[in-house]
């Protein structure tokens, strides 16, 4: 017994001894084998076990992910010796793409070509890049009509340094031209109705996406119309002998047309029935409309998102009466359970750190999965300012109802800006501009904007910083300083000029009370002068000037409220956003000067069709005197309307309202945005058609709302322009002519900046 003792004892103590050794072993070096092409301290960068740590399966499998995240390598073993505690991993190199090649190319150059690859070179080899790389050569020459274009790989590795060069060989081949198009087999529809539908027309040059998107046009139209039995059979094809001309007939099968006799739901417990009929409102006797199902699959789908099923699934079934043309539909609806959050992944990051992009994530792990909050977050990613694509994936795990979510983002190859430019508008006339912004700095998502304008009439000098999470917390933070130089007209005449000269500062701090709503506060303080007054203006306004002739110091404490709901900050397609500003400043802060205003600012965004927007912004402000003394509200802080941000068309200050500025404004622009040219997927060039209308008055004695030339009446005004979202330099042109001008002033204005936002 005693012998059977000391032997368990032994053994529990030798699996113990094993246990603290194999689990406290230090690591006494590192190294990486099989490298070729990569540097040794690339790899090493991604390593978190580095020598005089401890030894942990984990960590090194942990270290293996990092590894193939680089993108280099296809595979990776791990070797560690527990007697030396040398840790090694041997990595297998991708090939190294040294030079990518064309032959046979006659319509594009090489570097054309070597621009649409996505394999470049100077990169590591990636198979589905070379597929992607085939298939934008192959769609870059299918536009320009070879539809008969081939293309062949041949890659060449020099095993030694495994370094590859890629040769493509294509075989152009003929452009080829639909000479004539024609369609069989209907009888409902004639021909002419059917053409109608198509793209691919005579005397075109044959392109298959545009056919491939032809014949589901056609499907879609007649499935549209009650045709549930549509086919398209075959096409027949026909060439010239050179093959040049190609000869289409299309042939289809209509099949009987239905009529709904009834629409059923089955499976559905969460959503009652009578709610779901509330909502998709089908009519019985009405024609069969593939469409109209798919919309309301869709709005019961919302239906369940909204109670976080997301896993819901409606399968539709047709039961057809061919004889009576009718058709029975039902929706059965699998509602399965709610889909919950795992592990979250972030991938792609180059710059970025992955904190800046987590916390933009609505999702958090263990919440429950809607495409409301992925969505959103996917938005507020993009909002961001520096990233060009962001893609999402989901992982299945040991749990059915837990899925881990991968986050995929695309950094801007160069989201600083570094421009400069030079513009005209009818205010400012020549005007240059010097600008440096940053969206990242550091990585961290923090903003830094440096702006220089110079031109006859003014000089501005800024900069601003904005950190969005203070400590990674839901508070904000912005810093402006800024200088500004004007020379002012007060009115028409040459002869009321002034200049003014605006030091000071700006500091601003916000919390986001949710995911659209913000509270910010803030502290302005300025010193401003009022130089070189004309004598002319000073007998007009002295009462006016009298205050301003010594330097003035408006300080002033204000708060912010902000409700956005749109869909993306830079070019937002649908939405709202509404702003409410309320300024106190008083001598008790510091200053001299003393009035409240207030100013309230909403624009809505409505998508029309394609990528068509209609936008309508309303603003509105009032200042009301500290003091009552109206005379010591200072002339460059009340209200003048004119010029390119508020009513277009009309030149700022001289025409709308109170050569004296104004206590009370309005105003509404009304645009209409549509895409002009597109680059790599986004709007380059946007046309934009505006209509404005607004006033402002003096006091509310003075408030009219007839429209009218005089200056206390509404004014409007129609135009146009176009903005170029250059990637440094983003220029905008706009013309406005105003329709309430008084006689002998000028009918129009032509707004041009070069440089800003």
């Amino acid at each position: 017994m005693r012998t059977l003792l000391v032997l368990v004892l032994t053994s529990i103590l030798t699996l113990f001894s094993t246990y603290t050794y194999a689990g406290t072993v230090i690591i006494s070096d590192v190294s990486i084998e099989g490298l070729k092409n990569v540097k040794l301290i690339s790899v090493l960068s991604v390593v978190n076990l580095k020598k005089g740590k401890c030894y942990s399966n984990v960590a090194a499998r942990k270290d293996v992910r990092s590894i193939l995240e680089m993108g280099c390598f296809d595979n990776v073993e791990i070797r560690f010796d527990n007697i030396s505690g040398n840790l090694t991993f041997v990595v297998t190199e991708k090939p190294y793409v040294e030079r990518i090649a064309f032959n046979g190319n006659l319509e594009f150059s090489e570097g054309k070509l070597k621009r649409e690859s996505v394999l470049k070179e100077k990169n590591y080899y990636d198979f589905s890049k070379l597929e992607e790389t085939k298939k934008k050569i192959s769609s870059l020459y299918g536009d320009e009509g070879y539809a008969d274009c081939k293309i062949e790989v041949y890659p060449s590795t020099d095993f030694d340094t495994n370094r590859m060069t890629i040769t493509f060989l294509i075989t152009e081949n003929n452009r080829i031209v639909v000479e004539e198009v024609k369609v069989k087999g209907m009888f409902f529809f004639k021909e002419k109705e059917i053409l109608k539908l198509m793209n691919t027309n005579p005397g075109k040059m044959f392109r298959e996406d545009i056919y491939q998107t032809d014949l589901k046009s056609i499907e879609v139209f007649y499935k549209s119309n009650g045709f549930i039995d549509y086919k398209f059979v075959s096409p027949t094809v026909v060439y010239n002998d050179v093959r040049t001309k190609m000869f289409l007939t299309l042939n289809i099968s209509e099949g009987s047309r239905y009529k709904i006799s009834s629409i059923t739901y089955d499976g559905n417990s969460i959503v009652d029935s009578k709610e779901i009929e509330k909502t998709i409102k089908f009519k019985k006797g009405q024609i069969f409309n593939q469409d109209k199902i798919i919309e309301a699959m869709n709005l019961i789908y919302k239906l369940y998102y909204e109670r976080r099923y997301t896993c819901a699934k409606i399968v539709p079934h047709f039961n057809k009466d061919i004889d009576g043309g009718i058709v029975d539909v039902n929706l059965s609806i699998e509602e399965n359970s709610a889909l919950y959050v795992g592990n979250i992944y972030i991938g792609g990051l180059l710059s970025t750190r992955d904190q800046v992009i987590r916390r933009e994530l609505l999702i958090k792990p263990g919440e429950v999965l809607t495409n409301g909050n992925l969505h959103r977050s996917i938005e507020k990613i993009y909002s961001l300012g520096f990233v060009s694509n962001v893609e999402h994936q989901l992982f299945a795990t040991d749990n059915p109802d837990v899925v881990d979510l991968k986050i995929l983002i695309t950094e801007k190859d160069f989201s600083g800006k570094i421009g400069g430019g030079i513009g005209y508008s009818s205010d400012n006339q020549l005007v240059a501009s010097a600008q440096i912004q940053h969206p990242n700095i550091f990585g961290l998502g923090q903003k830094l904007s440096l702006l220089g304008e110079f031109c006859k009439k003014k000089q501005d000098y800024e900069i601003e910083w904005i950190e969005p999470y203070i400590f990674d917390k839901n508070m904000s933070l912005i810093l402006n300083a800024f200088n500004v130089k004007k020379n002012m007209n007060y009115s028409s005449s040459k002869d009321h000029t002034y200049k003014e000269n605006r030091i000071g500062f700006l500091i601003k701090a916000g919390h986001k009370i949710n995911n659209y709503m913000s509270l910010l506060f803030g502290y302005s303080y300025e010193h401003v002068k009022l130089l070189d007054i004309s004598p002319s203006l000073e007998l007009k306004i002295k009462k006016e000037l009298d205050f301003a002739k010594e330097r003035d110091k408006p300080s002033s404490i204000f708060t912010q409220f902000i409700y956005d709901l749109r869909d993306y900050v830079f070019n937002p397609s649908r939405g709202s956003i509404h702003i409410a500003d309320l300024y106190l400043a008083s001598d008790l802060l510091g200053g001299n000067v003393n009035f409240v205003k207030g100013i309230v600012k909403s624009k809505w965004f409505f998508p029309t069709f394609w990528k068509f927007i209609l936008s309508v912004s309303l603003q509105n402000g009032v200042i009301i005197p500290y003091k009552k003394n109206q005379s010591k509200i200072p002339i460059y802080d009340r209200f003048y309307l004119g010029g390119s941000d508020t009513i277009r068309g009309y030149a700022l200050r001289t025409e709308i309202g109170s050569l004296k500025g104004s206590t009370i404004m309005g105003f509404m622009n009304i645009e209409y945005k549509f895409p002009i040219v597109f680059y790599k997927g986004r709007e380059l060039i946007q046309g934009i058609i505006f209509y404005d209308i607004g006033g402002s008055w003096r006091n509310y004695c003075n408030i009219n709302l007839v429209w009218g030339s005089k200056k206390e009446n509404v004014h409007s005004g129609i135009g146009f322009g176009i903005k170029i979202m250059f990637p440094l330099i983003p220029l905008k042109i706009e013309w406005g002519y105003g329709l309430n001008h008084e006689k002998a002033k000028r009918q129009s204005q032509v707004y041009f900046s070069f440089g800003g936002n």
